[in-house]
């Protein structure tokens, strides 16, 4: 098999994906072991997610007022936004239950959508569409619970990021000790 892309020089700093996954792997397991100190912290990232969000759409609406009719709903949610955002930056206690909820609502549509395509599957004719059936309400029963108890919305949200967290990094050490082998290749 012919590899598409070929490579035309030495690799430069190809340590460096290996040091990002490392710090990414560290973060992650940081987060296991301080689950409460992370959440605080993951709160304080929705509200500035929320507030930054809300400004981008914002200057998305203005810079594209002429091109189309729907540019005032953009504004009007990006100004929202912003709003919800901020208040979530000065009320943290509040941004960790919004997240929660954020989260246990997410969960929810997941889990619904996951039901409604398993049956889609089943429709299609293809054979193991009760797998996705079965995620669907393990989903939704995850949901209830983050929803119901936040103590388990707390630490669904911290053990989600530090897993996301842990994988990226096992991915990119992986890319950087094979962009290691073909600089090693590159340079016989």
């Amino acid at each position: 098999m012919e590899a598409i892309f070929k490579l035309q020089a030495n690799v430069k700093h190809w340590w460096m994906p290996v040091l990002t996954g490392s710090l990414l792997i560290l973060g992650s397991l940081l987060m296991i072991f301080f689950p409460v100190a992370s959440f605080a912290g993951l709160a304080i990232l929705f509200g500035w997610s929320l507030f930054v969000y809300g400004g981008l759409n914002f200057v998305f609406a203005i810079r594209n007022r002429h091109s189309f009719k729907g540019w005032i709903w953009y504004l009007m949610f990006g100004l929202i936004e912003m709003a919800l955002g901020a208040y979530l930056l000065f009320q943290p206690a509040l941004a960790a239950e919004a997240l929660i909820l954020y989260l246990g609502f997410w969960f929810t549509f997941i889990g619904i959508s996951r039901i409604s395509f398993a049956f889609v599957m089943k429709d299609m004719g293809i054979k193991n569409w009760g797998w996705t059936l079965i995620g669907g309400i393990l989903v939704l029963i995850a949901a209830f619970f983050i929803i119901l108890n936040p103590v388990i919305g707390m630490f669904s949200a911290v053990y989600l990021v530090s897993f996301a967290a842990f994988v990226t990094g096992l991915m990119a050490i992986s890319f950087g000790l094979e962009l290691k082998k073909l600089d090693e290749a590159f340079e016989a």
